[in-house]
């Protein structure tokens, strides 16, 4: 009730929402399935009561490690933006500037959001990322484990997540807005190079291991020039992520992050940055844990397709035979 009187006088209204290692911490994980990546009862109703009564629109702060369903944050008509800061006490350094309008933010979501219902859909005992039916019990079964129907699992992270995210993985915003222009783009790649790769690897093991990184550097290289086209100055953090063709089909992710790099970028300035794919990232891996060259047509992009975001994208044609 206090906060909501406060809010109903105040230039502006700052909620802070959220869990502590109460909720959630190493061995001891969040329970209740689906209210376990929610926000608590008390939580919403405290934002419905603040968010009433507020004469401007508020801004939510988010403090959790666990990724919580925000839906009904981004939902209600009276929040005008939400700011997420982690983890209580770890990583809360410089969020007054960011409030205040000095600096802009450019941080991006290192997790996938589900909505909460994913919590009801498949057990944290299925370990499994690709999507399927799942050997485990419903969470939201209250019955004996073998009474209750199987869950379905919808795949786990960025990846293999067939489902519509709450907070897609690298989303983020800024004050400022940006371009993006592929300046160096190659068309075609032979995996010739991998496929020999991957061969001397399990000759060398005696398995699918993966290859020593250095035997794996860099491909290809992609040239993207990132120009700030508003009025302030800002860092972006460009995202690489390579598409496989068949993505989301039989096993294969819908894509990978294959590499990022964060730059500062006044207004009306332009910079370049490099990112180079490796040849593992043209392989994918058989249930049974083979890995393979995956010959096709890919689609390289950069960034995250969010308002005001540069994004960009490119076909790449791929060969076992020499270029």
């Amino acid at each position: 009730a206090a906060a909501a009187a406060a809010a109903k006088t105040a230039d502006a209204t700052l909620l802070v929402l959220g869990t502590d290692l109460s909720w959630a911490h190493e061995e001891h994980d969040a329970v209740g399935a689906a209210r376990a990546i929610s926000l608590s009862g008390g939580q919403l109703a405290l934002l419905e009561a603040v968010a009433g009564n507020a004469s401007k629109p508020i801004v939510v702060i988010t403090m959790t490690a666990t990724p919580l369903d925000l839906t009904p944050v981004f939902n209600n008509p009276k929040v005008g933006a939400v700011l997420h800061l982690g983890q209580p006490s770890v990583q809360t350094n410089g969020a007054l500037p960011i409030l205040f309008g000095e600096r802009s933010p450019a941080g991006r979501a290192i997790q996938t959001v589900y909505p909460a219902a994913y919590g009801d859909m498949i057990s944290i005992f299925d370990f499994n990322m690709r999507p399927g039916p799942s050997a485990w019990p419903r969470p939201d079964c209250p019955g004996p484990p073998t009474s209750c129907p199987r869950g379905t699992n919808p795949g786990r992270t960025y990846r293999f997540y067939t489902g519509k995210p709450v907070v897609p993985f690298g989303h983020g915003l800024s004050y400022t807005s940006f371009k993006y222009t592929l300046v160096n783009a190659p068309s075609r790649l032979s995996l010739a190079p991998l496929a020999q790769l991957l061969r001397d690897t399990s000759a060398r093991t005696g398995a699918s291991h993966f290859p020593r990184m250095a035997d794996a550097a860099g491909a290809i290289a992609y040239m993207v020039n990132v120009t700030n086209t508003g009025t302030m100055d800002a860092d972006d953090a460009v995202l690489g992520f390579v598409h496989p063709p068949g993505a989301g089909e039989g096993g294969v992710p819908l894509k990978s992050l294959f590499g990022f790099e964060r730059v500062h970028v006044p207004a009306g300035a332009t910079v370049s940055v490099y990112l180079y794919p490796a040849l593992t990232d043209f392989a994918v891996t058989a249930a049974d844990g083979t890995r393979a060259a995956k010959v096709g047509t890919y689609k390289l992009s950069f960034g995250v397709a969010s308002p005001g975001m540069g994004y960009v994208e490119a076909p790449l044609e791929t060969t076992i035979s020499a270029v």
